[in-house]
């Protein structure tokens, strides 16, 4: 009888510690996706911050900046005049 009940501990801990193993698998499959997903973002990320950079480095320069706004808002400095080209019909 004594055999009998440490046989069923032994396959009760068994299962526990197998129900253990199974639940961190589960956590260490979800950490890697997540940090699949942050290496992702990480490296959109990267991305973004070295075209600002690049654009700013553009902008710098005072001839990029005057003709940027000239493009973007249709400014133009007193003494110049604005020509539009209209296409033939």
């Amino acid at each position: 009888m004594g055999r009998y009940f440490i046989v069923a501990a032994l396959i009760a801990a068994i299962g526990f510690v197998g129900y253990q193993v199974f639940g961190m698998v589960g956590e260490y499959k979800e950490l890697f996706a997540e940090i699949d997903q942050v290496e992702t973002l990480s490296d959109e990320m990267k991305e973004e911050n070295k075209n600002l950079e690049e654009r700013i480095e553009y902008l710098s320069h005072p001839e990029n900046l005057v003709k940027e706004i000239k493009s973007k808002f249709n400014y133009r400095f007193p003494d110049e005049q604005t020509i539009i080209v209209a296409p033939s019909r």
